[in-house]
């Protein structure tokens, strides 16, 4: 049985949220902030290992995760011709 199956099963009251599902988002939120920190530390090494900014493989691995890549680079043609127009 998955959490929200169980906390499915308990009865739910408007405006009250039960100390059980507080101390399960307390403890994901804790879990989800390391590795968090894991993951940006990840890209800093990787990014001055091979050479690029770290927000750009920022950039890059979560529009390869969000399947946004297209999104992404449309984006990037846009401020490609803002920067070449803003240095005329």
């Amino acid at each position: 049985m998955t959490t929200d199956e169980a906390f499915a099963l308990e009865p739910s009251e408007p405006g009250v949220v039960p100390q059980r599902v507080i101390d399960e988002l307390v403890e994901s939120r804790r879990v989800a902030h390391d590795y968090a920190a894991g993951f940006g530390d990840a890209l800093k090494a990787q990014a001055e290992k091979h050479g690029v900014k770290v927000g750009a493989l920022r950039r890059y691995v979560t529009a390869i995760a969000t399947d946004s890549v297209e999104e992404v680079d449309a984006e990037m043609d846009d401020l490609a011709r803002l920067l070449e127009r803003g240095q005329e």
